[in-house]
């Protein structure tokens, strides 16, 4: 699947004025996190009552996971979808697939197999995180059930399991491990008018649509 680029919905002159304006901006999420953890690195940025990341922390820790990430195999242009709770993990996982240059589809904790199912092979996403068991829900247990109907889908990444979920499953924390990756390894990342997120709607009266932003449009509306 192409994505539009931003050429495709605005012209050369709407896309200098809306940088002129200061409504976009040259740098990219994963650049806007390095600067303010250069400005202000102990404050705390994210906190969800278990775990909380200070500037410094996020930055660095989301720069081991991309390279965890990348050696993966997860490349640029990549979709990865995210499925978890309002944890920090969502931070970390956000600011590494911008790094490698991957393209985020979050989907909403409530959403159940039809939906996710749909999201999945809608926008051919190659890796899946999600969370252990929660709230009596086992959601590593749903993507192992759709995978033989997304053939594109290859891995699939826990936060916070319980041990239960499936045996070639791969534990989030444990792609931060590793000898620290460099430029070259990592690649050039995404610009900010580049692919960054799809976002799918709620679906409520029909199938869940796919919205593309990059983090210009994402972060200006």
């Amino acid at each position: 699947m192409a994505f539009a680029t931003v050429h495709d919905r605005y012209s050369e002159a709407d896309i200098a004025s809306f940088y002129a304006a200061g409504l976009w901006r040259p740098e990219t999420f994963f650049q806007f996190a390095g600067q303010q953890a250069d400005r202000q690195p102990d404050k705390v940025f994210v906190t969800d009552g278990t775990t909380s990341l200070t500037y410094r922390e996020l930055h660095d820790s989301a720069l081991a996971l991309a390279a965890g990430l990348r050696r993966l195999g997860i490349s640029h242009g990549d979709r990865v979808s995210v499925q978890i709770p309002s944890w920090a993990e969502f931070t970390q996982i956000s600011l590494a697939l911008n790094r490698i240059g991957a393209v985020m589809v979050p989907i909403m904790p409530i959403y159940r197999r039809d939906d996710v199912g749909y999201v999945l092979q809608n926008a051919e996403v190659r890796t899946a995180i999600t969370c252990g068991p929660f709230r009596n829900f086992d959601y590593p247990g749903m993507y192992r059930s759709l995978q033989p109907d997304c053939p594109g889908l290859r891995d699939l990444i826990v936060v916070r399991g319980d041990g239960s979920q499936p045996e070639d499953a791969i534990a989030l924390q444990s792609l931060f491990t590793g000898a620290r990756a460099g430029p070259d390894e990592l690649g050039p990342g995404a610009g900010p008018d580049d692919p960054f997120v799809v976002v799918f709607s709620s679906g409520t009266t029909a199938r869940p649509k796919g919205c593309l932003h990059t983090f210009n449009t994402f972060g200006c509306g």
